[in-house]
């Protein structure tokens, strides 16, 4: 990874092969049922949440720890639910409703309604509020047709007034009615919202992923609804040159294209070309871009010109565009290979560990009082399945505040947790190769504390990401094959022809999932113990967990799941043709800074932990 941007980045310096940039999956279910099936069906899922349900949300959970351990830590909550053209504006800190002390908030362009939890007031658009004195007795109903919501005077619960609500629009319309997360960890909430817009111009979910997450009383039928394909492939053809190839000349229409996209690019990043690529005769050969260059300048002495990289050279481009369609395809994209399922363990099987017996291996301290800690709105649903984490460093705030917008934009719960800069001492201030390598090296210590303290399943995520999709992957009984993973990671070699490269793990850490069972964490204790070997903590933290798979023979104690390449869409080798799910910095190529050459070792065993007796009893996972 992209060691000095702190845990940011995730691309190989080698040629590494992909997942495929998606997966068809068959139309859901809930489509073919009538109104009164469909009525009953969000019934039976309301009655398995309440028996199921659980007692505290993440956002919780954090304020109390925080606030036992002593820690000043402030709290924040992202509370966006658009994709902003320019890095995500938050307002002072807000704290949240814990039922065990009071608290107030400000709710200076904040949103806030009462309810008897969070998803409750986010679901319904009903009274706005300031503090809990606001908020009468009485149980909430939001009558389907027009959004209203009421007191029933015969039932008496307390209502309380939450902040980061998602926004009801003017006239509290819900053309699709009300709507639930149908998969286990999509919040209502977010349902909710995304049916107000979902076929309107501001829409940025397609109908078909929203119709696989969510069930409302009413589909919709508009412009985005999936229809049959097209039976005529010469005509589908045709159409698609004519849309993706025959674009205009640079100059056409007087420029105003290319001024546009200076424009976007000033505000929100990369941007695709909107013309074909460019022909002038400043240059011998004609057409100054190919699949090598194909970043094309739009403004500044090289305007017109086209190279591998812009980057660091504003002296000669101060904006540019990517085309595209010069860019190779994903390799081997239209495979997925979901990975290996763990063997059964043998009887009387040991772990190994790389420290010495009693050693501490878990000192946690760089973290355990941060500076700040950032949620996403979504965090303080109790219906999430899964939790973003990151972990950053001053430097890096606007990249983790826009990681969160997007999370919410996805109905995501995400934690990011921002460190000290100057943590491990004056000599090694943020922006250190000590700073980097050693809060590097951390990384699995950082992700079995989360696992500890957020009690759900944990996603790591590199702070230079983006959601543009729900990561359904993430929730449990999604993976295809039908069984669960301890583990999911993206292997850059799995697609590979080659059997022997194919079986060889070359992961990037930048998206990392772990689950709540014993083997993911006797993995990620492996890792964090590895990092601590030799000159394993100069070495990168994902060829080291290569080097544990491969060598140390962890591939065979945890069920390991490859993610597709949607999950980390990168340029250049893993852009054209990824409807991405999680982004990677907006198309900003790999390599910038340079991965560290140290090289990883594989750690000398100390001593061997029986397995537990109830995991070997368990069946293979």
């Amino acid at each position: 990874m992209h060691l000095s941007l702190l845990l940011v980045g995730a691309a190989h310096g080698a040629i590494q092969q992909s997942a495929p940039t998606s997966a068809m999956q068959p139309a859901p279910e809930h489509l073919t049922l009538t109104t009164a099936q469909r009525s009953e069906r969000m019934a039976s899922i309301r009655q398995a949440r309440h028996i199921e349900g659980k007692l505290t949300s993440v956002a919780q959970r954090t304020e109390v720890q925080l606030r036992r351990s002593g820690s000043q830590t402030a709290v924040t909550y992202i509370h966006g639910n658009k994709r902003e053209p320019t890095l995500p504006k938050i307002s002072s800190m807000r704290e949240m409703q814990v039922p065990d002390y009071p608290t107030s908030f400000q709710a200076d362009g904040v949103t806030t309604r009462c309810g008897f939890s969070w998803d409750d007031a986010a679901v319904k658009c009903g009274v706005q509020c300031k503090w809990n004195a606001d908020c009468p007795h009485g149980t909430w109903v939001t009558d389907a047709t027009d959004g209203e919501s009421w007191m029933d005077p015969v039932t008496e619960k307390m209502g309380m007034c939450f902040a980061d609500i998602p926004a009801c629009d003017g006239n509290r319309s819900s053309p699709m009615g009300q709507c639930i997360g149908v998969r286990k960890g999509v919040s209502d909430a977010w349902c909710m919202q995304v049916s107000r817009t979902i076929e309107g111009p501001d829409s940025t979910i397609s109908t078909t992923s929203f119709l696989d997450q969510c069930i409302c009383e009413e589909v919709p039928l508009g412009l985005n609804t999936p229809t049959e394909e097209n039976p005529n492939p010469d005509l589908k053809d045709k159409n698609e040159y004519k849309e993706r190839w025959d674009l205009r000349q640079r100059d056409d229409d007087g420029g105003w294209k290319v001024q546009q996209a200076i424009n976007r690019f000033n505000e929100e990043g990369l941007q695709f070309c909107a013309w074909r690529p460019q022909q002038t005769d400043k240059k011998p050969g004609g057409t100054t871009c190919n699949n090598h260059t194909y970043y094309e300048c739009m403004e500044g002495p090289k305007s017109g010109y086209c190279s591998d990289n812009w980057i660091h050279k504003e002296e000669e481009c101060t904006a540019w565009c990517v085309h595209e369609l010069l860019i190779t395809l994903a390799p081997y994209y239209p495979v997925w290979r979901y990975g290996p399922r763990a063997f059964p363990w043998p009887k009387n099987a040991q772990l190994p560990h790389y420290s010495a017996k009693g050693a501490d291996t878990s000192s946690h301290a760089a973290f355990e009082h941060p500076n700040q800690v950032l949620m996403s709105s979504y965090c303080k649903s109790v219906q999430i399945a899964f939790v973003g984490v990151s972990l950053f460093s001053p430097k890096y705030e606007p990249k983790a505040r826009r990681l969160l917008n997007s999370c919410n934009l996805a109905g995501v719960c995400c934690k990011a947790t921002e460190m000290n800069p100057l943590v491990y001492g004056p000599s090694a201030p943020e922006g250190s190769e000590e700073f980097r390598f050693r809060t590097i090296a951390m990384k699995p210590i950082f992700i079995l504390d989360q696992l500890e303290k957020t009690a759900e399943p944990v996603v790591f995520l590199d702070v230079d990401l983006e959601f543009h999709q729900f990561p359904k992957l993430f929730l449990p009984g999604a993976w295809p094959d039908g069984h669960p993973r301890d583990v999911a990671l993206f292997n850059f070699w799995s697609n590979e022809t080659n059997l022997t490269q194919r079986h060889t793990p070359n992961v990037g850490s930048a998206v990392a999932y772990f689950n709540q069972t014993y083997r993911s964490k006797k993995l990620l204790t492996a890792w964090a113990e590895a990092m601590r070997y030799g000159t394993n903590p100069q070495a990168p933290d994902d060829q080291v967990l290569d080097t544990l798979l491969r060598e140390g023979g962890w591939l065979a104690r945890a069920s390991v799941g490859w993610l597709p390449v949607s999950y980390l869409r990168t340029m250049p080798a893993y852009y054209r043709g990824v409807d991405p799910v999680i982004d990677h910095d907006r198309g900003i190529p790999p390599g910038m800074i340079a991965h560290s050459s140290t090289k990883p070792q594989m750690p000398t065993v100390q001593w061997y932990e029986p397995v537990d007796p109830v995991e070997i009893a368990k069946p293979a996972p």
